[in-house]
């Protein structure tokens, strides 16, 4: 049975990154991910913050240097602002600095980087089961390694065989592509256009990703249905490539260590509860379970010196973040109370919340 010092499950953004670091600190690592081609189905709205954008979010500037790096191929728009517009049409606008990317090229992109860095990449190759140090692989097939890096999303298998569970609330998401010409500003809509939720709007080069994300789906509807109706309100054309999936939303853990298990990204549920934002905490906690393990493998350093990490980069900020979701769940049914509390705290407010602070007109210290 081949043996290595870390597998990492899911080459997503956080496996992929996980990987990178595992190797560079000298782990004999292989990432391992079921799909066929890397980045696809898209299951992402594509768009990330700027570096100094993110520095604004989380107290880790070395850190995101090292971490979050945009490889240029993979821009497809620099975006300049959000608009976040109410149930009844307000538009609110503050600036924020990004980009849309393709995730079919970025995913592929950090693969390459930790094949670079020194990892094994294996691919389509799916994992069914973990048991303590033994990774089976689907078609048959077992390899050993020292630490896993449970990487592989909301609906984990890693987590399901290790026992690992977090609270969460889960999102229902729809993601297509919708042609025409758009304005370098993305667009969030609130209301019962995605009940409990919100649409998008995200400017590409000669198109646009456009989507929901909803808790449950209303009686008698469909997500489908839902985001067709979204886009002929707002005059948008037709989504195609549609990909439905999950985003883990809840408290960041007490602990991302289960055994020799750790995990990073969306199957910690690190993600940005106010703005479902989910690829730079991805990258950072992979960076972090990459490092913890490397150390593990080479200096006999516990594990959870992994938890260390990252609560240390991440824990505050989206802790507050999720506080700040649950008191907005008790007027997002609501049209009007929406509406009332979007115009009460205003674009500086909106601002503050998708940036993971407490507006200031609620008090919040920022």
């Amino acid at each position: 049975m081949e043996s290595f010092d870390v597998a990492v499950v899911g080459a997503g953004p956080a496996g992929s990154t996980a990987a990178r670091f595992a190797a560079l600190g000298g782990a004999r690592t292989v990432l391992i991910d079921r799909r066929e081609e890397l980045g696809h189905p898209v299951q992402c709205g594509e768009f990330l913050p700027t570096p100094a954008e993110l520095k604004d979010l989380f107290d880790c500037d070395s850190v995101i240097d090292e971490t979050f790096r945009i490889p240029p191929e993979t821009v497809l728009r620099e975006t300049h602002g959000m608009i976040c517009v109410s149930p009844f049409g307000r538009e609110y606008r503050f600036p924020l600095e990004g980009y849309c990317v393709s995730r079919r090229a970025f995913d592929k992109a950090l693969a390459l980087s930790a094949e670079a860095a020194g990892a094994e990449l294996r691919h389509p190759c799916g994992v069914t089961r973990v048991r303590d140090d033994v990774v089976s692989l689907a078609g048959g097939g077992e390899l050993r390694a020292k630490v896993i890096v449970g990487a592989d999303g909301p609906l984990s298998t890693v987590a399901r065989s290790t026992g690992f569970s977090v609270e969460r609330e889960m999102f229902r998401m729809i993601t297509g592509s919708a042609s025409g010409e758009f304005s370098d500003e993305i667009r969030l809509y609130f209301g019962q256009v995605a009940p409990g939720g919100y649409a998008w709007v995200f400017p590409r080069r000669t198109d646009a990703n456009v989507g929901l994300g909803i808790t449950r789906i209303p009686r008698g509807r469909t997500l489908g249905g839902l985001l067709d109706r979204f886009l002929r309100r707002e005059r948008v054309a037709p989504a195609t490539e549609r990909t439905q999936w999950w985003v883990p939303i809840g408290p960041p853990p007490l602990s991302a260590v289960r055994g020799r298990a750790i995990f990073a990204g969306d199957s910690a549920n690190l993600v940005m509860a106010t703005n479902g934002g989910g690829i730079p905490t991805a990258m950072i906690s992979g960076r972090d379970a990459g490092v913890a393990a490397a150390e593990h493998t080479r200096d006999g350093r516990p594990l959870w010196h992994y938890d260390e990490l990252w609560r240390s980069h991440l824990l505050v900020p989206l802790a507050r973040g999720h506080r700040i979701k649950r008191l907005g769940d008790r007027v997002v049914g609501r049209d009007r109370w929406l509406s009332l509390g979007m115009r009460y705290i205003g674009s500086a407010g909106l601002d503050e919340m998708m940036r993971l602070r407490w507006p200031r007109r609620l008090g919040g210290a920022g």
